[in-house]
């Protein structure tokens, strides 16, 4: 597999597709780009869904604790035809459900390559689900 590396101060601009070579990943140096509908890690680590709603002892609304991202902030450049995370909406519970709200922080792991001014978000970099303030990793890309 041929991956595409991204490295250094880097802005892209414009309607791009990217795409590695033979089946191989969009990366900024080691680290994988995001792309939209990719499943995340469930917030606080294994605590369940951030509401119960309605309350005790009723069951929860959504008892889903994956986090999906669904939107990026800047939907212009693709890998393989994802649209790459610049930061975004995420949102956790049963795939096509999810309920609870989110965002996908700035990047964290990747300073330098951007699109259009906003850094590209990569594997380890976080979100953040709204009802509880729970934490997100997202360590896989979805390419």
């Amino acid at each position: 597999m041929g991956d595409l590396v991204l490295s250094g101060l880097l802005n892209l601009k414009g309607m791009l597709t990217l795409a590695g070579r033979d089946g191989g990943k969009v990366k900024v140096d080691t680290f994988e780009v995001l792309v939209v509908a990719q499943k995340g890690a469930g917030p606080s680590h294994g605590q369940g869904v951030p509401v119960i709603l309605p309350p005790p002892p009723a069951s929860p609304i959504d008892t889903g604790v994956d986090v999906w991202i669904f939107e990026s902030l800047n939907a212009t450049v693709t890998a393989s035809g994802k649209n790459i995370v610049t930061q975004g909406m995420c949102a956790q519970g049963n795939p096509g459900t999810a309920t609870w709200p989110g965002m996908v922080q700035a990047s964290i792991m990747n300073p330098t390559v951007t699109i259009n001014s906003i850094p590209v978000n990569v594997t380890g970099d976080m979100g953040l689900i709204i009802a509880t303030g729970a934490p997100v990793t997202f360590s896989s890309s979805g390419q």
